[in-house]
Order: structure tokens, then C-alpha cells, then sequence
């Protein structure tokens, strides 16, 4: 019999009446359901509702009556129509049988068409009461489902981001179907996905499902109209704790339904997309269709809403940082400035004037050290930073750095205290970034900690990582700014009256740094006024390959020259550089070291003295109007040697990333040194090549 179908309980002793009256019945297309006594047929009621009951009055045991009035003691069959069939026509039974609420007393033998009318009656009356208590349960569903679509709609909105957008977007599916587990995706470009799966999923493929040729198969033209859902099977693996719809627990793939709408974005272009897993057996209705789209449309505002929220953040992040990178630009060079002026005018006692060159050789330190954050912001975005990664121990690393800012710490009368581990264990690790990580680290801790406060340094072991900790007793981090600690130009305080320069991009530095060594940064704080702490934690290295040194922690720029002067006596140096100022600086300084030096602008001048000066080592910068850097050498690497064409070249350039030295050097230079460099690098740099050329000169 098919689902809901009424029944009817026919209740004698006698075999032949239970037949005849079964088949006297069978036309209603009705579940006809027999019972021998009265303790069967209370059983047959414990566990099934029925349209009307046959009750015979005479049967051993447990006569009719009795068992009508056990019928009517219990709350579930109190109002259950009853119909006696009996032989024997008494008053006194009458009367009886309608006390116990019997809606009719029939004698035998029935007549077949009136058996079937009056039964026929309640048969209906069962169905009609049926179909209202199924549409009250229905509207009641209904109002329950809409209830919870108008709270997820005010969570989705209140969601702070897509992550979180996604997640309630999952849970309110699932909750709002009743289905076994819901997913939520957006994309919003080709590196950017978020993604969520119910809390309470019971489908443990769901989050291995990979939804992406499901949003390119909904993806349509931007302005296109907007998509209805779609409906589809896949086979997939319940829990094993608990059962399924069906009572299947043993893991094993089976078929589910799975209902899906995509997101739509106002000019019609496609977002995401929500699905939500349900028992095969049970499937979906419109209505749990219509319920979807709904909350699919409410998200697509949702996503809009965020994505315009974080361009206007970021565009507003934007203006804040051009106005902070202008003032940290313009600081500088408004004190170089100033005191250029005092010395042209030779307006300074020696001591002074000496603190004015002390100033300015500070401040333009201050201006390469932005101008290499951001050029490590720009590598590490575009994925061309590159790392030379070898076994290392951490310890030399950390003591570097420590030892570099010793003296900014001291200069403040900062206790710096160090704990490092000799058997933490080697990592894996381009050792130069990793001194940048501390270096970045320490330095903040310092710049961030009142006079006469503590900064800590550790090194330890902790499983199968290697940790290295930086702790200040500082001003400490809000916990509202925690979460953004490590995103790029974020500034706990970025108005006019802040108490610290920089950029805001020395964390974020760090954290990009620390993930591409396979390793995590954490910070934390108390709070305001409370200090700081920030764990590096890199993996243990396994693979056994010989320590390279650790140098010095500080960054290029700071690194001291060497004592002793570079002497270039004698020496002959061609220097092409179009820039007037920086020609003649660095002819002054190659001439100080007793060089000569002739200085042109273009790389057809330079070719011109190459051949009729023979200069010992050229000088060369890679930005030349006209014929650059790598024109000029591959012309120079033409001639013969006797004409100049195996000079030794030296490529003096503002092009410093890893890949513009690969290029110098493949083009035919011996050496590349990048701008700002310090004077005394660059004169080793001359007088090595100058050796160099005349030992294979020797040697030949």
C-alpha cells in the first residue's frame, strides 16, 4: 500500500468472519489490518493510527467492551471510531456499546453495501483529517523555515567577512532543509577562494568535494539573467558514527541528492555557489528550492557588500599609507637638506659639521631601508622573492641580530636579554631572510619599548619545530589590532600625532618571510600598556647538508665598511652614469682611492673612450638614455680584446632584484652592485676585478 494510506482494524475470534468482512472491505483500497482478541488488537494500536475499528462483542478473554474501554483510557485511540458487529440484538448491549462512544452497532449477518458506506464515511473522515494535520504541519514548517531564513539573513549580513559569511550561510542551509550537511564557496578571482561546510555534516566527502567545475558549469555572461538551481546525485560516504536516513552506518559511498543555486552578482556575473546534501530517499521539494534561491540572493548581496566594503578599506588603507610613505620620505629628507644647507655655508664649527654628515648619512640609511621594504612587499606579492634554503642552526642567526641592535638598545637604556638554546636544532633556511625576520622583530621590540624596559630573545626546542621568541615589556598590542598585526600597512596608530614612524610593512615582512620557510608567526598581548611577544616557529630539518656561515644580521644597508681605505692607485676607471650628481659623487670618491677617472653620460661616449682611453675597469649603470647598460656590454664584448673588449665591467644599478643580477652577470659584467651602495663596497668591488683581470692576464 502506498505511503498514507488509511487502515482499518478488524478485531473476532472467528477466522471465516475475519475473511468474510476482509473481503467486504478490500474495494475501499484500504490497509486491512486483523486481530484475533482483544490483548492483539491494543497492541495493533500501540503502534499504528486507524481510520475505524470492527469490534466483535463476544470473544473469550477479553470481551468487546472491555477492550473499547481500554481503547478509550489512552489519549491516542480516545476518539477513534468504533463500530460493534455482533449476533445479538439486546437493549442492554445497545446501550452499552454507545456509552463506550461506539459510533455504530451493526448486527449480523451485515449487509455488504451498508458495511462498506459506513466505513467508507470514516475512511474519508481519516483521509480529510489527515491532509489538514499534514498542511498544519506543513505551515508550521513553513513558518519555521521562514523564521530562520529571516535570522540567517541578519547573521549573513552581520558576517565581517567571507569566511564567516560562508559558514553561517552553510549551517543555515542545512538547518533550514533539514538536510545531512550543506557547502557554501565563493571565488572571488583565480588565488582567492573561501569555502565552508556545516558544522554538523555527517557527510565526510563533503569537504573534499570540488565545487569548481560546478561554479564554471553555472557560470554564465556577466548581464546574463540570474540562475535557478540545479539538481544533481553524487556518491558519497555518511559517518560512520550514528546512521543515515535509511539506517546505512557502515561508511560506504551511497547516492545522495544534492540541491544547488549559484551566486549572482547585480551585473550578473557568478559568485559561488551553496549545495546542500540529502538522503537519496528523501530529495527535494520547490519549496526547499525556493528557500535556497532565497538564501543564495541574499548572500550574493552579502558578497557585494563585503567585497565593496574591503575595496573601499583598501583604497582608504591606500591613501593612508601614500600619505604616511610621503611623510616618512619627506622627514628624511627635510633634515638632509637643512643641514646641506648649514654646510654649503660653511656656517658649522668641525664638531658640528660632523654631526650634520652623521645626520645625513642616518637619514639616507632610513630612506634605502623603506626602499627595500618595499621592493621585499613587491617580490614577495608577486611570488619572485626567492630564498636560498639550506640546514642551518638558528642560535648564530638570532645572535647575529642580537648583536647587530646591541647598540640602538643600549642608546635607550633597554635591558636585552637573551636565552639561546646550542641544541634546538637545525631548520631549513636562507640564512640571510631569516636574520631579516629577527632583525625586523627585535627592532620593533625595541622601537615600541620605553626607556629602561626589557626585551627578551629565545631560542628552544619545542617538538618538531624550532622557536624563537621575541618579548618586550612595550606598549603593547589592542586586541582589537591583533587580528591585523601582520597585514600589509596596517598601523596600530596611522594618524599625524603617532609616536612612530615606519611603514607598517616590517610584520608583514616578517609573516610572508616565516610562510615561505613552511613555518608560522604568532603575536600576542595582554592589551595596551602590557607588552608583547611574537613565536617564530620553523620546522626541524631533516636532510644533512653542511652549516653555511652566519654574517652579520643587520640589513645591507647597514652593514660597516671596511677600516682600512681601498687603494686604486694607478687604476683607470671609465664611469658611465647619466645622472649628472651621482657621476661626480662617485667620480670624487673612485678618485680619492688614486684612480683616474673619466665619467661620460651615454653608452655611444663610452664606446667612443672605451677605444682610444683602454680603461682598466668599467663602471657602468644599466638606466642610460637611448642604449642602456646591456647594449653597452654587448657592444663592449664585440670588440676585440685588444680594442677594450675584455675590460672587466662593473654594472652600478638601481635594479637590484635577484633576477636583474642574473641578468647583469649573464650579459657579459663581472660584478653587479646595487644603489645605494657604500662607497668603500664599491672600491672593493673595483679593486677585486682590476685583480682578478690581471692574474688571468698573468696567467695567460
Amino acid at each position: 500500500m502506498p505511503s498514507g494510506t488509511p487502515s482499518i482494524l478488524i478485531v473476532d475470534d472467528s477466522p471465516d468472519k475475519l475473511v468474510a468482512l476482509e473481503a467486504i472491505l478490500r474495494e475501499l483500497e484500504v490497509e486491512i489490518v486483523t486481530a484475533r482478541s482483544g490483548k492483539e488488537a491494543l497492541r495493533r494500536l500501540l503502534r499504528q493510527d486507524f481510520a475505524v475499528v470492527l469490534l466483535d462483542v463476544r470473544m473469550p478473554g477479553m470481551d468487546g467492551f472491555e477492550t473499547a474501554t481500554l481503547i478509550r483510557e489512552r489519549s491516542r485511540t480516545a476518539h477513534t471510531p468504533i463500530i460493534f458487529i455482533t449476533a445479538f440484538d439486546d437493549e442492554t448491549h445497545l446501550a452499552r456499546g454507545y456509552s463506550l462512544k461506539a459510533v455504530d452497532y451493526i448486527l449480523t449477518p451485515v449487509v455488504p453495501e451498508v458495511l462498506r458506506t459506513k466505513v467508507s464515511v470514516f475512511v474519508d473522515l481519516f483521509r480529510a483529517t489527515a491532509e489538514v494535520k499534514r498542511q498544519a504541519d506543513s505551515l508550521r514548517q513553513r513558518a519555521a523555515q521562514l523564521h530562520r531564513l529571516a535570522s540567517s539573513s541578519l547573521a549573513i549580513n552581520s558576517a565581517l567577512s567571507l569566511d564567516q559569511t560562508m559558514a553561517v550561510l552553510a549551517e543555515s542551509a542545512r538547518e533550514i532543509l533539514a538536510a545531512e550537511g550543506a557547502l557554501a564557496v565563493t571565488r572571488v578571482d583565480e588565488r582567492r577562494m573561501h569555502r565552508a561546510v556545516s558544522a554538523a555534516c555527517v557527510i565526510l566527502d563533503a569537504n573534499d568535494i570540488d565545487v569548481s567545475v560546478a561554479i564554471d558549469r553555472t557560470a554564465s555572461p556577466c548581464n546574463a539573467a540570474p540562475s535557478r538551481a540545479y539538481r544533481t546525485t553524487r556518491q558519497l560516504r555518511p559517518h560512520p558514527v550514528g546512521t543515515g536516513i535509511d539506517g546505512c552506518s557502515d561508511g560506504a559511498p551511497r547516492p545522495y541528492d544534492v540541491l544547488g543555486v549559484p551566486f549572482t552578482g547585480q551585473d550578473g556575473c557568478r559568485l559561488g555557489l551553496v549545495e546542500v546534501f540529502r538522503d537519496f530517499n528523501r530529495g527535494f521539494t520547490q519549496e526547499d528550492e525556493d528557500l535556497l534561491v532565497q538564501l543564495a540572493q541574499m548572500t550574493s548581496i552579502a558578497i557585494e557588500n563585503t567585497l565593496f566594503g574591503e575595496a573601499r578599506e583598501a583604497n582608504r588603507l591606500k591613501e593612508e599609507f601614500l600619505s604616511t610613505l610621503s611623510h616618512e620620505l619627506r622627514t628624511p629628507l627635510s633634515a638632509m637638506l637643512s643641514w646641506l644647507w648649514m654646510l654649503r655655508r660653511n656656517a658649522l664649527e668641525p664638531v658640528a659639521a660632523m654631526r650634520a654628515i652623521e645626520a645625513v648619512d642616518r637619514n639616507a640609511r632610513a630612506q634605502a631601508r623603506l626602499v627595500d621594504d618595499l621592493l621585499d612587499v613587491s617580490r614577495i606579492v608577486t611570488g619572485k622573492l626567492q630564498l636560498d634554503c639550506r640546514p642551518l642552526e638558528l642560535g648564530p642567526v638570532v645572535e647575529a641580530a642580537i648583536d647587530s641592535l646591541a647598540a640602538a638598545a643600549e642608546a635607550r637604556a633597554i635591558t636585552l636579554v637573551r636565552h639561546i638554546d646550542p641544541a634546538a636544532g637545525r631548520v631549513l633556511g636562507d640564512a640571510g631572510r631569516l636574520q631579516q625576520v629577527i632583525w625586523n622583530l627585535l627592532s620593533n621590540a625595541i622601537k615600541f619599548t620605553p626607556r629602561e624596559g626589557r626585551v627578551e630573545v629565545q631560542v628552544c626546542r619545542n617538538g618538531s619545530n624550532v622557536e624563537a621568541r621575541v618579548s618586550d615589556t612595550g606598549q603593547g598590542i589592542a586586541p582589537g589590532f591583533l587580528p591585523f598585526v601582520f597585514e600589509r600597512f596596517r598601523q596600530a596608530d596611522a594618524s599625524s600625532t603617532r609616536a612612530s614612524g615606519g611603514l607598517g610593512l616590517g610584520l608583514a615582512i616578517v609573516h610572508q618571510l616565516v610562510e615561505l620557510h613552511g613555518g608560522s608567526v604568532e603575536a600576542s598581548s595582554a592589551g595596551e600598556g602590557q607588552g608583547a611577544s611574537f613565536v617564530v616557529r620553523l620546522p626541524v630539518a631533516t636532510r644533512p647538508e653542511p652549516l653555511p656561515t652566519v654574517s652579520s644580521a643587520a640589513p645591507a644597508e647597514d652593514l660597516p665598511g671596511a677600516d682600512g681605505k681601498c687603494l686604486l692607485d694607478g687604476v683607470r676607471v671609465l664611469m658611465v652614469e647619466d645622472e649628472v650628481d651621482a657621476r661626480d659623487a662617485l667620480s670624487a670618491i673612485i678618485s680619492q682611492a688614486g684612480a683616474t677617472v673619466a665619467a661620460v653620460g651615454t653608452a655611444r661616449e663610452a664606446l667612443s673612450k672605451l677605444t682610444t682611453w683602454r680603461p682598466d675597469v668599467l663602471v657602468c649603470d644599466i638606466g642610460l638614455p637611448a642604449e642602456d647598460g646591456y647594449a653597452l656590454i654587448g657592444k663592449v664584448r664585440a670588440l676585440d680584446a685588444d680594442r677594450g673588449g675584455a675590460v672587466p665591467a662593473v654594472a652600478l644599478t638601481a635594479y637590484a632584484q635577484a633576477n636583474d643580477r642574473a641578468r647583469v652577470l649573464a650579459a657579459g659584467f663581472q660584478a653587479h652592485v646595487a644603489k645605494p651602495c657604500e662607497p668603500d663596497q664599491l672600491l672593493r668591488v673595483l679593486a677585486r676585478s682590476v685583480r682578478s683581470d690581471g692574474a688571468s692576464r698573468v696567467s695567460s
